[in-house]
């Protein structure tokens, strides 16, 4: 009742968007087409006078006037599969429940990397979904450089690590989970870097080569790290995760074996992002749970031994990712634990299979 009464009042403020427009045909969006590849072409929109409101995770919403665009407008949503699906256009919250915050306006322009997915709180996310967009500006070759830049969110040390390393100074740094309802004389969005057919599941599991390279070139991984330690690496996602089903059950046999053959035990957390892309890209051998950590593979030298523990329902993001950069991978499958088919469930590693499996691929 009372959210009824709020989105009735903030729909008298700033009106009912119940009508979309396709970008080409409104004179308020500028069209601009890049190529990435061969094969890979992205749309810049830049709005005049545009708005955004973004709940940071599920829904992004370019509006100008009181239209909707399309394309430029993301609403994912979760399937009875448990496939993430970008929605039907009038599937945005905006649609139903108009533009429930307060305004904030800026002067200049702003530059939004605002994904419509998790990029709000999870690092595979960030690094694949918002961070990548920032080569499609550069593409882009405008004279003048953004006033702002409008994120999902700064609260993880990463996100702001990530985006100080592309010199971008912290004063012009937006924080979408502050600014959800933001309008200014220049918005500029651009295609999401990987999402192509409106399923965001399984295009998460080919992640473009350009992103990959443009990643590795930006973060300065042509550097030689060879002098350090340590070579094995096992990411221990205990302390960093907010996952409590997404977990090893018998984590500490894990880590007492892996110790025992030469793995240091790592918690990612404990390293600053420029640290992160050191240690992978030094390491030789590298064990984890299945999880967003493993978005630092893109650092990680060709032909680099990568074991992925996880369950039958994990999916191949992580591995097709490791094809891709060449990495000497293996998937450690738990199949003993009965559990409904999704990746977030528990696991307990066989012991002896995993120290065959360590002893083999040394």
């Amino acid at each position: 009742m009372l959210k009824s009464i709020k989105y009735f009042i903030f729909r008298l403020i700033y009106g009912t968007v119940n009508k979309f427009i396709k970008p080409q045909n409104s004179k308020k969006i500028i069209l601009k087409k890049v190529n990435l590849s061969n094969s890979k072409s992205y749309y810049c929109y830049n709005i005049l006078n545009g708005r955004v409101y973004s709940d940071s995770v599920n829904n992004t919403a370019y509006i100008s006037d009181d239209f909707l665009i399309k394309d430029a407008s993301y609403q994912f949503k979760l399937k009875k599969n448990l496939q993430t699906v970008n929605g039907n256009i009038t599937d945005n919250f905006v649609f139903k429940n108009g533009t429930p915050k307060f305004l904030k306006k800026f002067e200049g322009t702003i530059f939004s990397i605002l994904s419509g997915g998790a990029a709000k709180n999870n690092y595979w996310h960030w690094m694949f979904d918002s961070i990548p967009k920032f080569a499609i500006l550069e593409k882009l070759n405008f004279k003048q450089k953004p006033n702002f830049y409008l994120a999902p969110s700064l609260k993880k040390r990463y996100q702001v690590e990530t985006l100080l390393r592309l010199k971008i100074p912290h004063n012009k740094l937006l924080d979408g989970e502050k600014y959800k309802h933001i309008s200014c004389d220049k918005l500029l969005a651009v295609d999401h870097p990987y999402v192509f057919k409106n399923n965001p599941s399984n295009s998460i599991m080919n992640i473009p080569l350009w992103i990959i390279k443009w990643l590795r070139k930006k973060y300065n991984t042509n550097k030689s790290y060879s002098n350090l330690n340590p070579k094995k690496i096992y990411i221990d996602r205990e302390k960093d995760s907010d996952l409590n089903d997404r977990k090893i059950i018998n984590n500490d046999d894990v880590k007492s074996l892996l110790f025992d053959h030469g793995y240091k035990i790592v918690s990612l957390s404990d390293y600053n992002f420029i640290d992160q892309v050191k240690m992978f890209n030094n390491a030789s051998h590298i064990i984890g749970l299945h999880g967003a950590g493993f978005a630092n593979l893109v650092f990680s030298k060709p032909y680099t031994k990568v074991i992925e523990l996880c369950t039958k329902h994990s999916g191949n993001a992580i591995s097709n990712l490791g094809k891709t950069c060449r990495l000497n991978y293996k998937k450690f499958v738990d199949s003993s634990t009965k559990t409904n088919q999704h990746q977030n469930n528990p696991l307990k590693v066989d012991l002896k299979r995993l120290k065959k499996t360590i002893i083999s691929f040394n």
